[in-house]
């Protein structure tokens, strides 16, 4: 693809209580093999607590989606999702041209 993807942690969404029970250590196997598999590629800042890495590898979305769009049609894009009932659809990052990596801020 030749791109990098930055995202905002707390610009992701997540799920009823999964913040409250990833910060008292629940956690699918999962995540922590995803991690094995990828994490090399992925830029976390410093002190990025466990608990966010453990959400955002995390397999299991319930019906979670991830759309990438041109920049200059985010807002119709995230108009179109809340006109059909998906109020947390929400821009949580960008892509750019560069080395395919994944840095989190």
């Amino acid at each position: 693809s030749k791109l990098a993807a930055e995202i905002e942690f707390d610009a992701v969404p997540l799920l009823g209580v999964a913040r409250e029970w990833a910060q008292q250590g629940v956690a699918t196997g999962a995540s922590g093999r995803n991690w094995a598999s990828y994490g090399a590629q992925v830029d976390l800042p410093a002190g990025f607590e466990s608990w966010k890495q453990a959400l955002l590898t995390d397999p299991q979305t319930s019906g979670g989606l991830l759309v990438a769009c041109a920049p200059d049609t985010a807002d119709a894009v995230l108009d179109v999702f809340k006109r059909e009932g998906f109020d947390d659809a929400r821009v949580i990052g960008q892509l750019a041209a560069g080395e395919p990596r994944l840095s989190v801020r």
